[in-house]
């Protein structure tokens, strides 16, 4: 493996964990204001429908940084539709 593809592999690692560290601020504000009237589950949940279409890409590719990257973007979808879902039910 090339200095090239070992850094493009790192890098791709890295910002999967960091797109899917992105969910947690939206996930934080609907349990900060107990409300997810502004956030629409139906996007959240078509973003988790690509990211596991992604995950058994790469699983099946034996792709770490694809897997790594897709399973953080996982998390993190979950948690808002979890979020949004738990404060929706309440009403």
């Amino acid at each position: 493996m090339s200095m090239f593809d070992t850094i493009l592999n790192w890098l791709v690692s890295v910002v999967g964990v960091a797109t899917g560290a992105a969910y947690i601020p939206q996930a934080l504000r609907i349990w900060k204001r107990r409300s997810s009237d502004d956030v629409s589950i139906l996007t959240y949940a078509l973003f988790l429908g690509g990211q596991i279409v992604y995950l058994v890409y790469g699983i099946r590719i034996a792709q770490w940084p694809l897997i790594i990257g897709m399973t953080a973007n996982i998390a993190g979808s979950i948690a808002v539709i979890g979020s949004a879902a738990r404060f929706r039910a309440r009403k």
